[in-house]
């Protein structure tokens, strides 16, 4: 199969060259947003969402091993790929919308990580290595290479165009990990209480820089991480219900968010599972979008404040 296209420029989800740009966004504006197709295609749990660079698709893979491809203008499905032998999580378009990485959902060291092409539902690689469960796979924003978080306590470093891991950074945990919009700094959690920044070009170094950390009460544990747009700021997101923003240069909280109940559900509270969504931050790093079972919840970054529930 021959290698992905070079990527054109990316552009904020949502927006692609054939769409008319929106004005900016202001808590007025998404105030307004409202669900506008809802897709129950799924029988099992959706475990991860990911939009294309062109921000034309977005795919999804579930824990009834499927992989489905949605178009965004219209927002219907266009695709479904079933991975029937090991699951699928973690799925993620490289800069080519006809092709993603995907993890598979259980430990698999030979099959844990793929390469597929949606185009003609072909497996174009394989990269083995990791010998647990992989957790998070992260495409570089700037190039086609890649990195896995594993249960093995393993950060791996890959090339699209082989499967031999590049590099292998180990950590004190299952690591969660992120890159910075530019596709330079690193971020990981190596430890339940430590955040480290790599500069990816000497990462075998060390970190260059070290924040102590704390997700809160004993039980909890670091899920995701994500940097702001403009890479003034991390995002990091934890098993017990907050979510914490870093200043990406000192290390310090700029602003704690909670998790809430949605009124509107409520009544339903007894009868949902236990389920933190992953936190995203919007195209232009103004608001975060979070939630659980009960809805999705929105916060000003800049001020901290509630804005919105879904």
């Amino acid at each position: 199969a021959s290698e992905p296209k070079k990527r054109k420029p990316a552009r904020s989800p949502g927006m692609s060259g054939s769409r008319q740009r929106h004005p900016p966004l202001d808590e007025k504006r998404l105030a307004m947003f409202a669900p506008g197709k809802i897709h129950s295609t799924n029988t099992q749990t959706v475990n991860s969402l990911d939009y294309s660079n062109n921000g034309d698709y977005l795919v999804t893979a579930s824990e009834d091993n499927s992989v489905r491809l949605y178009t965004c203008n219209t927002g219907t499905q266009k695709q479904a790929v079933f991975c029937k032998r090991n699951g699928v999580s973690q799925a993620r378009f490289t800069h080519h919308s006809n092709s993603i990485i995907c993890a598979s959902r259980v430990a698999s060291k030979q099959e844990s990580l793929r390469y597929l092409s949606l185009h003609d539902n072909v497996y174009l690689r394989y990269f083995p290595g990791h010998t647990d469960r992989v957790t998070q796979v992260e495409m570089c924003p700037v190039d086609d290479t890649f990195m896995s978080g594993s249960m093995d306590h393993t950060v791996r470093f890959w090339d699209l165009r082989s499967s031999k891991a590049a590099a292998i950074l180990e950590t004190k945990a299952p690591p969660v990990i992120g890159y910075d919009p530019q596709g330079l700094i690193l971020a990981v959690f190596t430890a339940r209480n430590l955040l480290s920044l790599y500069d990816i070009r000497t990462f075998t170094k060390g970190p260059f820089s070290t924040f102590n950390v704390d997700p809160g009460n004993s039980n909890s544990m670091w899920t995701h991480l994500k940097f702001t747009p403009d890479g003034d700021h991390i995002l990091a997101s934890t098993t017990g219900g907050k979510m914490f923003l870093y200043d990406s240069f000192k290390g310090n909280i700029k602003h704690t968010f909670e998790g809430r109940a949605n009124p509107k559900m409520s009544r339903y509270k007894a009868k949902m599972p236990s389920l933190t969504f992953t936190p995203s931050i919007s195209p232009d790093g103004q608001f975060i979008l979070w939630g659980n079972c009960q809805g999705i919840f929105a916060y000003g970054i800049a001020s901290g404040k509630f804005v919105k529930y879904w």
